[in-house]
C-alpha cells in the first residue's frame, strides 16, 4: 500500500485522557481490508477458523527497536494493529505484548522509539494509553533477560530467560507474561503447570519490522528481524566470537536466523516502510519518507518484494540491498534463509518473483486518492466466503464515525434482510449474514455510511 493516509490522532499523553477515536490508524485498517479481500483475516472466529488471532490468544508483536527514531517500527502502525486486535468480534481476553531484544546494547523499548506523525508519541506511550484504559497491552523487553540461561518449563525450570540448544545453536525466550497470568515459551506456547502441557494454538506471533538497509546482512526486513528473537549472549563460547557468529551462523548456509524462525514462525508479517533507512546501522540519519506498507503470510516474499522495489531504488549502496544481485550481501543472506525455510523446514515461502502475487488497494473499493487524503468515509471489501453456505462475513472500514446501514437484496431487488443499522465508530468492522432462511441464488449487499454507498454481489449455494 502506498500513499499512507494520516493517522486519526496521537497517543502521546500515554494515559486515559486520549480520546478512544485516536486508537484508530487508517493505514492498518486499509491493509487489513486488503488482506480480507484475499481471504486472510486478522480475527479467528467460528466463521473464520483460519484467522490469525483468537479471542483469548497471547499475541506477540515482534517490532524492531534496536536503532531509534525513524529507524524503529512506527508507533502509529503499532497503535492501529493493537486497536484491531482488541476489536475481536468475540471480545478479547488474551494479552498483547510488544516485544524485541535489542541485545547487549541495552536500549530496550523507550521514548526514542517514536517513528510516528507526532514525534512525541512513542511506543511506550501507545502501550501505556491502552493499558491505562484497562486493556491487556504490555511491552516486553527481552534484552532484560538477554544473558539469562534457562531450561524449558517441561524440564521444571520456571525462570525467565533464553533457552539455548548447544547442538543446533537455536535460542529463544521463555518468560512469565507481564500480567503474571501466563508462562510462555516462544517455541512451544503457553505452559499449563497443572496439566504439564503446552498450548501452541493460543500463541499468535506477528512479525513487524521497519524497512532498513544493513551493511552486513544487506537489509533488515522480515527474516532478519528474528535476530531480535534470539540472544547474542556468550558469542565467544557459543560461536567463536562476534563476527563468526554473524558470518558463520547468521548469514551463511547454516542460516541460524531461519532455523529460529522455523520454530517460532510468525503467522503474519507487516513491513513498515513509511520511512526507510537507506544506510545503516552506522549512518542512521540516512532515512527517506517512502509512505508504504506491505503485508504477507510469507516473511520471505515480504522481504524480497520490499527490498527489491522500495529499498533498493533509494538505497545508498544498492549492491548491498538488492535481493537479486548475485554476490550482493542481501542476495547471499536471503537466499540462504530461504533455502533453509523452504527446503529443510518445508515452509511455504519464496523469493521467486514468478511465485509471488502482489495485490494493491484495488482489492477493495472507495480507498483514498494518490495524495493520501481519504475523501470517502467508506471502504468495502469482498465478503468471505463467496460462494457460501450459509454464513458469510462482510468487511468494511470507516475513516470517521458514521451512521451505517447494510441491506441484503435478492436478484429481483427485494430487501430480504437488514443486517446492520446504527452509529459505528471509525475503524475496521465486520458483520455476519446467516442465510439459513434463504434459497440458493445471487444476492447483493448494499452498505451506506453517511452519504456514501457501495454494493457488492455474492452467491449463496446450498
Amino acid at each position: 500500500m502506498d500513499s499512507i493516509p494520516a493517522t486519526i490522532g496521537s497517543l502521546a499523553p500515554g494515559d486515559t485522557t486520549v480520546p478512544d477515536e485516536y486508537h484508530v490508524d487508517p493505514a492498518i485498517d486499509t491493509l487489513l481490508m486488503m488482506l480480507a479481500g484475499q481471504g486472510i483475516f486478522l480475527h479467528k472466529t467460528d466463521t473464520q477458523p483460519d484467522g490469525i488471532v483468537g479471542s483469548d490468544d497471547i499475541v506477540i508483536i515482534k517490532g524492531n527497536f534496536q536503532w531509534n527514531g525513524r529507524n524503529t517500527t512506527s508507533a502509529d502502525r503499532i497503535k492501529g494493529l493493537i486497536n484491531q486486535i482488541l476489536q475481536h468480534p468475540d471480545g478479547f481476553s488474551g494479552e498483547i505484548l510488544v516485544c524485541d531484544n535489542s541485545q547487549d546494547i541495552g536500549t530496550g523499548i523507550n521514548d526514542n522509539d517514536n517513528n510516528s506523525e507526532d514525534r512525541d508519541q512513542s511506543v511506550p506511550d501507545v502501550v501505556s494509553t491502552f493499558y491505562s484504559k484497562g486493556f491487556p497491552v504490555y511491552t516486553l523487553e527481552w534484552n532484560l533477560i538477554w544473558g539469562a540461561v534457562a531450561g524449558e518449563y517441561s524440564e521444571g525450570d520456571y525462570n525467565d530467560g533464553y533457552v539455548y540448544d548447544d547442538y543446533s545453536k537455536i535460542s529463544y525466550p521463555k518468560f512469565m507474561t507481564p500480567s503474571g497470568d501466563y508462562y510462555l515459551s516462544l517455541r512451544y506456547g503457553i505452559w499449563d503447570s497443572l496439566s504439564a502441557q503446552y498450548d501452541s494454538s493460543r500463541l499468535s506471533i506477528i512479525d513487524f519490522p521497519v524497512l532498513k538497509e544493513h551493511t552486513l546482512a544487506g537489509a533488515t526486513i522480515a527474516v532478519k528481524n528474528w535476530i531480535g528473537v534470539l540472544t547474542t549472549a556468550y558469542s565467544n563460547q557459543r560461536y567463536g566470537g562476534f563476527y563468526p557468529m554473524h558470518y558463520n551462523y547468521f548469514w551463511s548456509q547454516y542460516a541460524l536466523v531461519a532455523r529460529i524462525m522455523e520454530v517460532t514462525y510468525p503467522e503474519l508479517t507487516i513491513v513498515d516502510a513509511a520511512w526507510t533507512t537507506t544506510d545503516g546501522p552506522h549512518d542512521t540519519i540516512w532515512v527517506e519518507e517512502t509512505r508504504m506498507l506491505a503485508a504477507s503470510t510469507d516473511p520471505v516474499a515480504a522481504s524480497w518484494y520490499t527490498a527489491k522495489f522500495i529499498l533498493t531504488p533509494i538505497c545508498r549502496y544498492p549492491y548491498h540491498s538488492n535481493p537479486d544481485q548475485v554476490g550482493g550481501n542481501y542476495n547471499y543472506s536471503l537466499t540462504n534463509w530461504t533455502n533453509y525455510l523452504r527446503y529443510v523446514a518445508e515452509l511455504p515461502c519464496t523469493m521467486d518473483s514468478t511465485e509471488i502475487s502482489v495485490f494493491d488497494r484495488g482489492a477493495i473499493t472507495g480507498i483514498e486518492d494518490d495524495s493520501g487524503v481519504n475523501p470517502r468515509i467508506l471502504t468495502l471489501a469482498k465478503n468471505y466466503p463467496n460462494p457460501f453456505n450459509a454464513y458469510t462475513t462482510i468487511y468494511y472500514s470507516l475513516s470517521q464515525p458514521a451512521d451505517v446501514t447494510i441491506d441484503i437484496f435478492d436478484i429481483i431487488g427485494r430487501n430480504v434482510k437488514t443486517i446492520a443499522k446504527g452509529q459505528e465508530p471509525a475503524g475496521y468492522h465486520q458483520v455476519v449474514w446467516n442465510a439459513d432462511d434463504q434459497p440458493s441464488g445471487i444476492y447483493f449487499y448494499r452498505i451506506k455510511a453517511g452519504s456514501f454507498t457501495d454494493t457488492n454481489k455474492m452467491t449463496l449455494l446450498k
